[in-house]
């Protein structure tokens, strides 16, 4: 190690964030200095990465979310052909399954963010439904959907379009209007009153 890396210098900080890091660290019996270490450790390798901490964190988060659920990640060409089998015998019911578990994490996220439509929005976004674009939009009291994906089966875009409903019904909204084509999902809600 070089002298310069062993040299130690002096950050400024607020007290109260310098309170709460004390407090992290007692807490899992590491000293102040090698917490905030490696803390700081942890930023640069997010940035070597081209990412930063509040990304990671955020992203994370939301893994957690479907950890509660109970999700796994599958490969797409498996879900596909399960779903396709299973929908040709039992759609209506796989579509029922697809809107009772929108409706869990729409009542956890509901429990869990302050902002619970932000929060689905980015579960979208970075949870792995193959969507290339979501467009969240909204007006008072009413928000629009708007999902396109070149992935998507036909199938696949029914039982998101279902998760989706479910899940807004659960943090108090109703759908208004619905389109539906293989790829493409357009949703309108309003709040419940």
């Amino acid at each position: 190690m070089s002298d310069v890396s062993k040299e130690k210098k002096l950050i400024r900080a607020p007290g109260d964030l310098v309170s709460k890091l004390n407090e992290a660290a007692n807490r899992q019996g590491k000293t102040f200095y090698s917490y905030l270490t490696e803390i700081l450790e942890q930023a640069v390798r997010a940035y070597e990465m081209k990412h930063n901490l509040k990304d990671i964190i955020d992203h994370f988060e939301l893994l957690e979310v479907h950890e509660k659920a109970g999700a796994i990640f599958v490969p797409r060409e498996v879900l596909d052909r399960l779903i396709n089998k299973v929908y040709h015998e039992d759609g209506e019911n796989l579509q029922q399954i697809w809107g009772q578990t929108g409706r869990w994490y729409g009542t956890y996220l509901k429990g869990k963010f302050n902002s619970p439509v932000d929060a689905f929005a980015s579960l979208l976004r970075e949870g792995r439904w193959d969507l290339n674009k979501l467009t969240v939009k909204r007006d008072y009291e009413m928000i629009e959907f708007r999902c396109v994906s070149t992935l998507l089966s036909q199938e696949r875009t029914v039982l998101l379009q279902e998760f989706i409903k479910g899940a807004m019904y659960s943090m108090g909204y109703d759908a208004l209007e619905q389109d539906c084509f293989r790829g493409i999902i357009y949703l309108k809600f309003s709040r419940r009153a």
